[in-house]
């Protein structure tokens, strides 16, 4: 059993190492996988969507007039995500996904640990930053590495399945908030630091007993390493599951060696998924984050107190779970591209009856719908966007695309629940907010590959 019933040309075949990942049923292995990714990226998300909260209690805690706090620590944050989406993003694709996991982490956690120590608000902003690098590696490393490992057929299910898991972080980091402002409000944010800091660390620990992606050895040439993790993990399944032998691999079409140059976004045959890639990212993050900024600005023009504010944020925040949830069962049953049109249509739509909602707790439930049709739009993007890509540069393309994201969450977020909505209203913000959806529909119909339900190496 185990090495034996591996049939002599699959040991010798380089081409056979994406064909035996995908033929493994689910196992252990793919759930401490899972498990070791998604806890990572639970806490870098309880920052990330956490960020309008935290500048809220970090206001209470340096005294800022009600409901004020440092915006510009958004800014901050956002390019931090863009340097470290590139920068790692591209080293992931030099040095191994795995490496870059024992990095990103600790840029995170530990500058929001020193962070919540110091009374020097502008040293915290450049910590604040440097752990925002971490955050923009850690998507991009977890899209990277699950699309992967895990089997075509599945594998936006189980990307799905951890971006529910992640999602919980942001009506928890809501309640959290709003138990630490009632009962220690200046302090509230050294907790809220400490919280994920910690948490960060803890995970970084168990991320010691990661493989490296099998596919990403091949591309480098290093099939005797990438066999001998494979054989491995097709031996323990095999026990788990009392199995004799597995299913014949299918080889169609399979990774190759390649040298990974940045300039391969570029060439022909993945310059046009790397043109739709970033039209599409730079302007769905606008429109995430832009209906995030503009939830507690609606809120606070209704005359409704801050800790309401916390209060009504959380249960327009379970709709990224409740959306997530329903998710995992038809993102491996929509095209791709197509469901992410519809999110996106969905999104104007609930967004815009939110906006003008003339009763509080419809426009709170028209919320809950934006949310969860963000979060859709969400998980398929983030499965969309590693999947496109071939694997010598799929960390660089993801990289990329989300520094792109992130610049324009810098930008746009705050230009739009600034700029215009102190101009115009909620009604000139969604205005723009529609204007960036008719692009994207047009930028997915037109120029995005299908790509549901086939091989990494199959996706043109």
């Amino acid at each position: 059993m185990g090495e034996n019933n591996l049939k002599l040309e699959e040991k010798n075949s380089k081409s056979s190492i994406a064909a035996r990942l995908e033929r493994l049923p689910m196992g252990s292995f793919h759930w401490n996988f899972l498990w070791m990714i998604t806890a990572g990226e639970w806490f870098d998300t309880l920052i990330l969507l956490g960020l309008g909260i935290l500048v809220a209690l970090i206001g209470i805690g340096f005294g800022y007039p009600s409901g004020k706090g440092p915006i510009i620590l958004i800014s901050y944050a956002f390019f931090g995500m863009l340097f470290g989406a590139i920068i790692l993003g591209r080293l992931a694709d030099i040095f191994g996904r795995r490496t870059m996991y024992f990095f990103n982490l600790l840029i995170f956690g530990i500058p929001l640990i020193v962070a919540a120590f110091l009374n020097d608000l502008n040293i915290i902003l450049i910590l604040i930053f440097i752990a925002g690098m971490g955050i923009g590696a850690e998507g991009v490393l977890m899209d990277t590495f699950i699309s992967e490992v895990m089997p075509r057929k599945t594998r936006g299910k189980r990307l799905a399945l951890a971006y529910t898991v992640v999602v919980t972080s942001a009506p928890i980091g809501a309640l959290l908030a709003t138990i630490l402002e009632k009962n220690m409000p200046h302090d509230a944010w050294r907790v809220f630091l400490l919280f994920a800091g910690v948490g960060a660390l803890v995970v970084w620990i168990a991320r010691f007993k990661m493989i490296e992606s099998p596919r990403w050895l091949v591309s480098k040439g290093k099939y005797t390493e990438a066999d001998k993790i494979l054989t491995k993990i097709e031996n323990d399944i095999m026990k788990e599951k009392n199995l004799d032998s597995l299913p014949e691999p299918e080889i169609r079409a399979e990774a190759k060696e390649e040298k990974s140059r940045y300039s391969d976004l570029f060439k022909p045959g993945v310059v046009e998924k790397t043109i739709m890639m970033f039209i599409f990212m730079f302007f769905q993050s606008a429109l995430f984050y832009g209906f995030t900024a503009l939830v507690p600005l609606f809120l606070g023009s209704r005359g409704i107190n801050l800790n309401q504010i916390f209060a009504f944020t959380f249960v327009v925040y379970s709709g990224f779970l409740i959306g997530s949830i329903f998710n995992i069962f038809v993102i491996d049953k929509i095209e791709r591209k197509y469901g992410l049109i519809i999110s996106i249509i969905a999104v104007g739509i609930f967004g815009v009856m939110f906006a003008f909602s003339g009763n509080i707790y419809l426009a709170l439930f028209m919320g809950f719908l934006t949310t969860f049709s963000l979060w859709n739009m969400s998980n398929f993007y983030h499965q969309y966007n590693a999947e496109i890509f071939p694997t010598h540069i799929r960390a660089s393309a993801t990289g990329t695309s989300y520094a792109l994201s992130r610049l324009s969450s810098a930008i746009l977020p705050t230009f739009i629940g600034t700029v215009i909505y102190k101009e115009y209203g909620i009604g000139g913000a969604f205005l723009v907010l529609w204007f960036f959806i008719i692009i994207l529909v047009l930028d997915l119909y037109f120029l995005g590959p299908k790509s549901t339900g086939r091989k990494l190496e199959e996706i043109k």
